[in-house]
């Protein structure tokens, strides 16, 4: 069966859930009906159908400033950095 779990891009670890595919609905039922509020590895599994993601809504974008830049404290930022020695 194939299973994909689900890992915190920036850390690499588990996020303490993943996703298997079923051939059949009735595998999936078998397989919830089997596993649901059991232990495994000192863990309680829950086994739930899934759900297709809700959409969120996007937050509004940060203030621009008249060059472009974007600064949430209204403070303009300089982008370039260099150095003399």
């Amino acid at each position: 069966l194939p299973a994909k779990v689900i890992v915190d891009r920036g850390s690499g670890r588990s996020k303490g859930f993943g996703f298997v595919t079923f051939e059949t609905v009735e595998e999936a039922e078998k397989a919830r009906d089997g596993m649901n509020a059991k232990f495994l590895d000192g863990w309680v599994i829950f086994v739930d159908p899934a759900r297709p993601k809700e959409s969120q809504p996007r937050p509004p974008p940060p203030p621009r400033s008249p060059d472009g830049s974007t600064s949430e404290t209204g403070f303009r930022t300089n982008k370039t950095v260099g150095w003399t020695g």
